[in-house]
């Protein structure tokens, strides 16, 4: 028998990498029939999946800014095909502030653009990938247009605010006199397939939004939509994937001509998933929590489907459920654990350890 074990991060817990290793020791299966593959779908974990897949890719620290603008250290990966994969996460992620400190309204993604900015200018780099995901921000990629030369202005031609708010007040984008990224093609990898409005209606009340919050981040949002469609033709209200990373995905892909694909596809087709799986009796699975939107794009529901689609029986290990859950057991060939219910008063990884020991 020969087991694929591909888990994505445990949020705030384990990353994909920690939890592929604990499932590994604990299924009691030699390590000759094990074929570890940590993945990521473009959140939290991106740059560290693909460094494990690409142990020759060089790690590279750059200034930038989180989601409140104050000055952070983040990384981004070179791989030796002189592609710069970089993670939004690593600059303006959720998990870089405490709760006490998430700002809905005000969070902004220049971090990111700063991070594209430098990846750019290597000399190395040849094209670039961003894992979108994990971010602390809803402004719909104004703070990191900003950071890349365009001019996001209001009705008085002064610039709009910094975050969400902002896209309130913004009247007009004014793109730099170069191209920002020196013709270097960017590739838009997104963790969710949500359209542009999601990004607040969806994921704003993760990030701290109130009800109230929500409205106007909406709004924000359909004002970007509205200029969006004014200077370049493009409907982000229809567009898979623009809510990705707050909207990130969205003003991007207008602005600098970057496509949107799926983070976890995208990673899959460069590391020899199709073979992988065939090659596979059983699929090992699993993240923090198992619920409706594992089913809606997120990488452990992109791989639950493939396997199931070629008759594979799937083992999927949850953190905890959560709403609709039911969705992901009911799939054929499916057995889904809780580490919440198998081993609710142990750390993280002993809980993952020991439900791990109970599923084959």
């Amino acid at each position: 028998m020969r087991y694929l074990i591909a888990p994505t991060a445990y949020k705030g817990t384990l990353s994909p990498i920690e939890a592929a290793e604990v499932i590994a020791r604990s299924v009691g299966v030699p390590a000759d029939e094990l074929d570890l593959c940590p993945i990521a779908d473009g959140g939290t974990g991106w740059l560290e999946v693909w460094e494990y897949h690409f142990p020759q890719a060089q790690r590279i620290q750059a200034q930038a800014h989180d989601a409140l603008n104050r000055p952070c250290i983040a990384e981004w990966l070179l791989l030796p095909n002189g592609v710069a994969v970089l993670e939004s996460a690593q600059a303006i992620g959720i998990h870089r502030l405490r709760p006490e400190e998430l700002a809905p309204m005000e969070a902004t993604s220049r971090g990111v653009g700063e991070l594209l900015m430098g990846a750019a200018q290597h000399p190395a780099s040849r094209e670039l990938w961003l894992g979108l995901g994990g971010v602390a921000t809803t402004d719909g990629g104004a703070g990191a247009l900003s950071a890349l030369g365009f001019k996001l202005l209001d009705a008085q031609g002064d610039p709009i605010p910094e975050g969400g708010q902002g896209l309130l007040k913004l009247q007009a984008v004014h793109p730099p006199p170069t191209t920002p990224l020196h013709g270097k093609p960017l590739t838009l990898c997104a963790d969710v397939q949500n359209t542009l409005l999601d990004a607040a209606r969806v994921y704003g009340p993760q990030k701290g939004a109130t009800p109230e919050q929500v409205a106007q981040l909406a709004l924000g949002l359909e004002r970007l939509a509205d200029i969006v469609l004014r200077d370049t033709g493009i409907e982000l209200r229809t567009v898979l994937g623009a809510g990705a990373a707050g909207g990130l995905a969205g003003g991007l892909h207008a602005y600098l001509d970057a496509p949107i694909v799926s983070g976890i596809m995208w990673l899959l087709k460069h590391i020899n998933w199709n073979r992988r799986l065939a090659d596979a009796d059983y699929l090992i699975t699993g993240e923090g929590q198992v619920d409706a939107q594992t089913l809606m794009g997120k990488g452990v529901g992109i791989l639950i489907q493939q396997a199931v689609a070629q008759g594979k029986p799937v083992i999927v290990i949850a953190g905890r459920k959560g709403a609709g859950w039911e969705a992901v057991a009911r799939l054929p060939g499916v057995r889904l654990f809780a580490c919440s219910e198998v081993a609710p008063a142990l750390s993280p990884a002993d809980s993952l350890q020991a439900t791990a020991k109970v599923v084959l």
